[in-house]
């Protein structure tokens, strides 16, 4: 993101990043545009997107996984959870930057990329087809989510999220709150316990209605999702600025 900005003298910061983390390209590129006052005759959206996959693509090899994110979906795959990956990226660029990482893909039941949904988060479009390709009740779905807006498509969604703040954009951490995930995990995705789901959980707002007797921030938590629950994992890739 930062590359094609520096070109033209500007500076791309994490406080930009977090404004727009989970978004699908055609949103976040007018986005950053319009907060460093980028005009359209000096560098036009669609131009960005193209300039941006062009020089991400020389990074894909070395954008590693989040700490514990494999070892988590092992424990999901051992449990016999269904997966499936829900990003904002475009398809062919997923499909590059994931040849990397046959160890997560080899475990999805699902792929849904942003450009297969109509709207982007924090519309519930991506999180609605992963579930429908599961096979399963969005209700009886968790999200795992880096983004605030992609916890607020979960909800929408009616599925369970777990909060996954990234330290580098401290400015997204009361938009979490806000947000308000399920889970809260500061410490990164290796925090949750998978032997912490463990009964019947009808809907949202079921564990809504629970959560003053469960610790919503901790892994530790004993929260109640039924056997035919399915994992949308919406990040698994660190952000690269």
């Amino acid at each position: 993101l930062a590359r094609p900005l520096e070109r033209l003298g500007r500076s791309f910061t994490w406080e930009v990043h977090a404004q727009i983390v989970g978004t699908k390209p055609d949103d976040w590129s007018a986005q950053i545009l319009a907060a460093l006052s980028i005009p359209p005759d000096l560098l036009s959206p669609g131009q960005y997107v193209e300039d941006y996959f062009r020089e991400i693509a020389s990074l894909y090899a070395s954008i590693p996984a989040w700490d514990g994110c494999v070892k988590l979906l092992e424990a999901f795959q051992r449990a016999r959870f269904p997966m499936a990956i829900a990003t904002s990226s475009p398809r062919d660029s997923f499909d590059k930057k994931m040849q990397y990482h046959a160890s997560i893909l080899s475990k999805m039941s699902a792929i849904v990329t942003g450009d297969e949904v109509r709207y982007g988060k924090p519309a519930p479009d991506i999180f609605l087809e992963a579930a429908r390709r599961l096979g399963c009740d969005p209700h009886r779905c968790i999200v795992f989510e880096d983004s605030p807006l992609g916890i607020m498509g979960a909800h929408a969604a009616g599925c369970l999220a777990v909060g996954l703040p990234d330290a580098r954009m401290p400015s997204n951490e009361p938009r979490f709150i806000e947000a308000g995930p399920r889970w809260l995990l500061r410490s990164g995705i290796g925090a949750f316990d998978v032997s912490s789901i463990r009964h019947t959980l009808p809907s949202r707002r079921d564990s809504s209605m629970r959560s003053s007797r469960l610790a919503s921030s901790t892994a530790a938590a004993a929260v109640v999702v039924a056997a035919t629950t399915a994992v949308v994992v919406a990040m698994c890739l660190k952000q690269a600025c």
